[in-house]
């Protein structure tokens, strides 16, 4: 679950961006130089060289953000200059627009006038004495280091994995997850891996001619061609020239951040005495396919799904060994649950179960992205939810790559009222080619761990 795949489609006709994939790479240093912003006017004053300086991958949606709210007359007073002058003139557009009619016009520009002194106002409670400057993404999850987690989440100062302490954390109601633990009320942690990465399954087409074309079925890229030419854009234009459609997989074992993405789940469990939950989706990759393939004979589609399950099962077996291995390890933990696309009966299920949310018009609104992969991120927005789908547990938290930002605040709005969505969001670690993750790099950047290593993270 931790690829983002509307991340991806926002810049899905960007060709400079499937080129250069990989190398938006960011520290929190190098984001508060960016932002303008000093260390030591900000939460991360006494944060560790290595948190500071820890790299990671994500898309460019980091701000500034004040930790004093003062009233509005307060932070007007602080304007200055250029700033004070605009805001006067804000104030008095605003006034004119209400003293001439409650029109929807008029309110329209009012809420745009709104928003532009907001703006100023932010500004001005980063220039008041007191106040401290976090690093927020997408304006729901602030950037964190381990003392921080701890502060707001005490548990987690139990928890082992690789490099807690080096790690920044992205975050968002840690706190009202904590209290539900401390009133001793039912809890669950979700999250988990995303199903394989780049570079290790091949999708390929045999056309008529015995030609064939390949791609990456992760990028939807041809491995050696065009930089953005998408299988579903193939199948459209050469759908009677295809006469197979088959699947190689390079995939042997799990990397480390596979490995790790579960790890982190049990641990924070166990610590929290909390109920656990891991899907693994093949099930959203089978979605995407069928969906790709829909201009194809119905004899080819049935062909490749088959294929498809072939490939996808040792993957699957692969996940279900490290689950049940750290089922053994960690016996206290109160209830653990995996759901993989080869659990049928789970699955009609789960999407009986999601389908009050789902069929909302106000869900309907923020379900986005390419026609083919609309079912699939159906799946990603609503996947953290199986806790309370299945053990009726309201309070949540997803551990999970901070790819997944977008769908944790789509889902804790389509479930607002009904359950409580926390967040402990983690970077995906820049492989040894130093510029990719893991997830992204090729296969001998991948850092494969072998099943009797299992022990030694």
């Amino acid at each position: 679950m931790v690829t983002d795949m509307e991340e991806i489609e926002e810049r899905e006709h960007n060709e400079e961006y499937f080129y250069v994939h990989g190398k938006d790479v960011y520290s929190t240093q190098s984001l508060l130089a960016s932002l303008g912003v000093k260390q030591e006017d900000t939460i991360y004053k006494n944060s560790s060289n290595d948190f500071i300086r820890w790299p990671f991958s994500a898309a460019d949606f980091f701000e500034a953000v004040s930790d004093k709210a003062p009233d509005a007359a307060e932070l007007e007073s602080a304007l200055q200059g250029d700033d004070k002058i605009l805001a006067e003139r804000i104030n008095a557009e605003i006034k004119g627009y209400k003293d001439s009619g409650n029109t929807v016009a008029n309110q329209d520009r009012i809420k745009e006038l709104r928003a532009q002194k907001k703006e100023l106002l932010a500004k001005a409670a980063l220039a008041l004495d007191g106040s401290s400057v976090s690093l927020v993404y997408k304006t729901f999850v602030q950037i964190n280091d381990s003392k921080m987690v701890e502060e707001k989440l005490p548990q987690f100062k139990e928890v082992k994995w690789p490099c807690k302490e080096q790690m920044p954390y992205f975050t968002a109601g840690l706190e009202d997850f904590a209290a539900a633990v401390a009133r001793g009320e039912p809890t669950a942690i979700t999250g988990g891996p995303c199903f394989f990465g780049e570079h290790e399954v091949d999708l390929v087409f045999t056309l008529k001619d015995g030609s064939q074309k390949v791609y990456d079925f992760t990028t939807r890229r041809r491995n050696a061609g065009d930089r953005v030419s998408l299988e579903a854009e193939f199948t459209k234009q050469n759908a009677d020239e295809v006469v197979d459609v088959s699947f190689v997989s390079h995939k042997e074992l799990l990397t480390t951040e596979e490995y790790d993405s579960i790890l982190y789940l049990f641990e924070l469990a166990n610590a929290t005495g909390s109920s656990l939950t891991l899907p693994i989706v093949d099930a959203s990759y089978a979605k995407y396919l069928d969906s790709m393939l829909e201009p194809l004979s119905i004899e080819l589609r049935v062909r490749a799904r088959k294929e498809f399950r072939r490939v996808a099962a040792p993957i699957i077996q692969m996940y279900r060994d490290l689950f049940d291995t750290l089922k053994k390890k960690y016996p206290n933990i109160k209830e653990t649950f995996i759901m993989t696309g080869e659990d049928r009966d789970l699955l009609s299920q789960y999407y009986a179960k999601r389908a009050p949310f789902v069929d909302k018009p106000s869900t309907r609104r923020i379900i986005s992205g390419i026609q083919e992969k609309i079912e699939s991120v159906k799946d990603y927005i609503t996947l953290p939810a199986l806790p309370f789908y299945f053990l009726g547990i309201k309070n949540v938290l997803e551990v999970d790559y901070i790819g997944e930002t977008d769908s944790f605040w789509k889902c804790r709005k389509m479930h607002k009222g009904q359950m409580n969505l926390s967040a402990l969001l983690y970077p995906i670690k820049i492989s040894a080619d130093g510029w990719r993750s893991i997830f992204s790099t090729e296969l001998q950047y991948k850092e494969y761990i072998k099943k009797e290593d299992y022990g030694k993270r």
